[in-house]
């Protein structure tokens, strides 16, 4: 998030800069709020919190990174692109952040497992979240190379949080076609974390990943609607984002991927 969210649109010269950037982090923030209202927000209200502090911290930062592209993208679409470059140097730091403490949470969800006699299962999942982790890191660390060239770094980061999109777009998924809307009661914390049973199959998050992907579909259509072509970051980064997603599900399987998992379970103690 360190240059301007904005290019003139067709060939007219124009410095008009289009709000489409902008109505896209509008989106994605909305889809980040509205997922996790069955297992986050509306167990808040009703006075259950999310007792497990790398959660919370987890949580605060990846919603704290929606909101802040929708301000850096409203400062693009101002104008006030030096304003967009000094907060940008928030969003290098939140990145790393995010990816700290998303790779901690993913590793605290695979203790849990162990802990609850479901080893295999939750060694499978662990898998997701990282691998989103992973895909976000490479998309930010690429958007921030390409930070003087803001037609590319632009795409680069909203692919870059789409792919995130993929658990609260899981949530909704979960609770009103898996569990029919009626929700086992949350024990004592927020969250997936307060419902007992193992995690679902790697193969059972596809959907809502690849729901999450459209954000990119999205962008690809803009610019062929308004630049005649899609720009190849689109090519490179949902291209990138779709390979690990697939490969994920035979990969978690894997005796190699189990080892991997059981090692870092094991250096969190």
């Amino acid at each position: 998030m360190t240059d301007a969210i904005a290019e003139p649109t067709r060939h007219d010269g124009a410095a008009r800069r289009p709000r489409f950037y902008l109505w896209m982090a509008v989106a994605m923030t909305g889809t980040a709020f509205l997922g996790f209202v069955p297992t986050f927000w509306v167990p808040l209200v009703q006075g259950i919190p999310e007792r497990i502090p790398v959660l919370a911290i987890h949580a605060a930062l990846f919603f704290a990174w929606t909101l802040l592209l929708v301000y850096q993208a409203w400062l693009a679409t101002s104008g006030r692109i030096a304003r967009h470059r000094d907060v940008g140097l928030i969003g290098v730091s939140l990145a790393t952040a995010m990816t700290i403490f998303g790779a901690m949470a993913a590793i605290n969800a695979g203790q849990r497992a162990v802990a609850a006699n479901y080893a295999v299962a939750g060694e499978a999942f662990m898998i997701v979240p990282l691998a989103a982790i992973f895909v976000f890191a490479v998309l930010v660390v690429a958007a921030i190379v390409n930070m003087r060239r803001s037609d590319w770094h632009k795409r680069f980061l909203i692919s870059a949080t789409a792919v995130l999109l993929d658990a609260p777009i899981a949530r909704p998924f979960i609770a009103y076609i898996v569990m029919g809307g009626h929700m086992p009661p949350f024990q004592g914390t927020a969250g997936m974390a307060g419902q007992h049973g193992p995690p679902p199959p790697v193969a059972g998050i596809l959907p809502p990943t690849l729901v999450g992907d459209l954000f990119i579909v999205a962008g690809m259509i803009y610019d062929w609607r308004t630049r005649g072509k899609v720009h190849p970051a689109y090519f490179w980064a949902g291209g990138f984002a779709l390979a690990v997603q697939l490969l994920k599900i035979p990969f978690s399987a894997s005796p190699l991927w189990h080892c991997t998992a059981r090692w870092l379970i094991s250096l969190a103690g």
